[in-house]
């Protein structure tokens, strides 16, 4: 039974609408799927939302936190919060408005209700953080007036309608910053989106002292010298389970191991295990054949090259018509940040303070392979994400651009 309850009326707008913001209930579940069938057509990728099942357990589970906006009887705003409280975690996600209630900022409303109950009031997370769309930037600039620092992008990450770039953005509690581990280890191809996140947070919250401490930067990840000759191992040979429950059940009993000793992807569940042929190596993966988007969440395997996994699985997913993998590696180790650059991983996101372990908050980086052509011509970002795109498309075009004019002259 949920337990997180709020049932307010606002007056808003010029015409002095009467808004009901409640708790969302079992019975809304139709009508909150008619409401982001309106905005986004049947292609919603979010399965919580799809998925009646899944989305009445949301509903009614302390893990979540989903409010309804309600005029005359018709949903007309949804917004989820999910909360992972092992890691004082929490992310927002699937907010939408109908089109003829945005003017009324129901967005920032619902969303500032949640975030005084569960920093605040409750004080159950350290740490929220949300995925915007790009579409426009209004989500951008809703969570940047609420005190969220933007941390980086995610590069034509998931496919609605067509290709879309999505932004991280995350709001901190004093008490998530001072259990940040220090200092991070990172590569030199990292130390950019570093920078960006330090500039981002430095002042960002008036009182509130977040600040990024000057990183131990290694040699960069290198680049091979001209005219040397290539030695690129064979890929591994996979076999593709594709059992959720199965999957989701062996990767909580077993957990990872080795290169992927340190992996973390907060509220995500594998669908998707990948096995070598000799059953050493196995790999698991969120997959979503709708928005061809892919995550790896951990693995166990007694493999130390980890450019060489990387690239294995980078084979598969290929051949299974996916267009975007990505993976999180945390900021102390860069020697593997060294090896995701070398199997064609970019950075694109910086996450301070992100994962729990015993008293301290672990900084982690997105890195991302994308087998598409990039396109960011419908990108509308705010000023601070601008900044990491353009490192992002300076970090690509050296390696996929440069690098082949140089082998060739």
């Amino acid at each position: 039974m949920n337990t997180r309850h709020i049932d307010t009326t606002l007056t808003m707008g010029e015409t002095n609408f009467q808004i009901r913001i409640r708790s969302a209930r079992l019975e809304d579940a139709r009508r909150i799927q008619v409401l982001y069938a309106e905005v986004y057509g049947h292609n919603y990728p979010m399965s919580l939302v799809s998925d009646r099942a899944k989305m009445n357990n949301a509903i009614t589970s302390d893990s979540y936190y989903w409010l309804v906006g309600e005029h005359n009887g018709r949903i007309i705003a949804s917004q989820i919060l999910q909360i992972d409280a092992a890691n004082r975690m929490a992310k927002a996600l699937g907010a939408v408005v109908s089109r003829e209630y945005r003017r009324l900022n129901l967005n920032y409303a619902m969303m500032k209700m949640i975030m005084d109950d569960i920093t605040g009031v409750q004080k159950v997370v350290d740490v929220v953080y949300a995925t915007t769309r790009t579409v426009t930037a209004a989500p951008q600039q809703i969570l940047d007036n609420m005190g969220f620092s933007a941390l980086g992008i995610f590069p034509n990450a998931h496919k609605v309608y067509e290709h879309e770039t999505h932004c991280l953005t995350a709001y901190y509690v004093i008490p998530a910053w001072g259990k940040r581990r220090k200092p991070v280890r990172i590569i030199e191809e990292i130390e950019p989106f570093y920078r960006l996140a330090q500039r981002e947070l430095t002042g960002r919250m008036p009182g509130k002292e977040l600040r990024l401490e000057e990183p131990k930067v290694t040699a960069a990840a290198g680049k091979p010298k001209e005219g040397a000759p290539k030695h690129e191992e064979k890929p591994i040979q996979f076999e593709i389970i594709q059992a959720p429950h199965f999957v989701s059940e062996r990767y909580r009993r077993n957990g990872s191991n080795g290169v992927f000793a340190d992996f973390f992807v907060p509220f995500h569940k594998p669908n998707m295990l990948l096995v070598s042929h000799d059953q050493k190596t196995e790999i698991y993966m969120q997959y979503n054949p709708q928005d061809k988007y892919t995550v790896i969440l951990g693995g166990r395997t007694e493999v130390t090259d980890f450019s060489l996994l990387l690239n294995s699985v980078a084979e598969v997913m290929r051949n299974l018509n996916v267009s975007y993998l990505e993976c999180l590696v945390d900021a102390y180790s860069p020697e593997l940040q060294a090896q995701a650059v070398k199997a064609g991983f970019l950075p694109s996101a910086y996450f301070p303070a992100m994962r729990l372990v015993g008293s301290k908050r672990l900084d982690y980086i997105a890195f991302s392979r994308s087998f598409e052509m990039l396109d960011f011509r419908k990108v509308n970002l705010i000023r601070t994400y601008r900044a990491y795109l353009k490192e992002y498309l300076r970090m690509w075009n050296e390696m996929y651009v440069d690098s082949a004019l140089r082998s060739k002259r």
